[in-house]
């Protein structure tokens, strides 16, 4: 196991991330590196853009999934390499693909109307 891979699985224990996340995460980081074939380590931001466009496009994976890796990246890269990339993390929040099921339920005032009422 590599030192990162250790820090990264520590990272999440300390801020008690459920066990099946911890897994989808290592899994997800995994996959990015193999992708590039390179360790996270030395990947950057256009590699983040690239693999999700590949994700997107090419896998054709859902929003939920994609959302996943995304989330699985900014963990590693915020909290356990300590990069302060917040531009790239507030542009891929745009990027995430739109999911129309959400939108058809209206504004978050109706919906909590509706659980409430």
């Amino acid at each position: 196991m590599t030192s990162l891979r250790q820090r990264f699985i520590e990272d999440m224990q300390i801020r008690n991330l459920a066990v099946n996340t911890q897994e989808s995460y290592i899994q997800q980081v995994s996959l990015f590196a193999r992708h590039f074939k390179k360790s996270p380590e030395l990947l950057g931001p256009e590699q983040i853009r690239a693999y999700q466009l590949y994700l997107t496009n090419e896998r054709k994976l859902s929003t939920g999934s994609i959302i996943v890796a995304i989330s699985a990246l900014r963990f590693l890269y915020r909290v356990t390499l300590k990069k302060d990339w917040s531009f790239v993390w507030e542009g891929l929040r745009w990027v995430l693909p739109y999911r129309p099921y959400l939108a058809e339920l209206g504004p978050p005032s109706t919906c909590r109307s509706l659980v409430t009422d």
